[in-house]
């Protein structure tokens, strides 16, 4: 019989784990438990804390540089959420919030909602298109000359002509610059 030094009970000698040297530990296994799931709580929220004041240096150093040095909101994304572990961490993060809220709670429906714009916005802002290491030549030409007919009628600074392949045709302009 011992006593633990956190809880004061005595209790036998099986209730405490026995370390590498041969000697048994001076807390019993139930507050031992009890601080390394405190421990690792606080292990993990300060890695997260970490992990988000380096986001926002990062953020705040490279606008402070402004002019080119300000990154696109594209960018700005890609870098946090390669603080979070890249788009699995940042998943994985998202998804333990979700079953860590209540069924049927107002956070839960928020994530929910959250998740649907992400997917409409990307999907109209043309996500859902297969990456562009898997598109043929000719889907990358018609790409281009498309793009290129849109920026000179945006531009209207040339005559516009339909290019011979391209699947929507601007209209020709003979405007000057404004």
């Amino acid at each position: 019989m011992r006593a633990c030094t956190k809880c004061k009970k005595q209790l036998p000698d099986d209730d405490f784990h026995l370390a590498s040297n041969g000697q048994r530990h001076p807390k019993c296994k139930t507050c031992r438990a009890s601080y390394e799931r405190k421990r690792r709580k606080k292990a993990k929220d300060d890695r997260l804390d970490k992990i988000e004041r380096d986001a926002v240096d990062l953020f705040c150093n490279v606008a402070k540089t402004g002019g080119g040095n300000i990154p696109h909101s594209a960018e700005l994304l890609e870098t946090m959420l390669e603080y979070m572990g890249g788009t699995r961490g940042f998943a994985n993060l998202f998804m333990k919030q979700y079953y860590d809220s209540p069924p049927g709670g107002s956070f839960r429906t928020k994530q929910l909602d959250t998740i649907v714009r992400l997917v409409t916005n990307n999907t109209a802002l043309g996500g859902a298109k297969k990456p562009l290491a898997m598109w043929s030549e000719d889907e990358l030409e018609d790409e281009l000359r498309q793009r290129l007919i849109e920026t000179a009628a945006t531009l209207r600074t040339i005559t516009v002509q339909a290019l011979p392949g391209v699947h929507e045709e601007a209209p020709a302009r003979d405007t000057e610059p404004a």
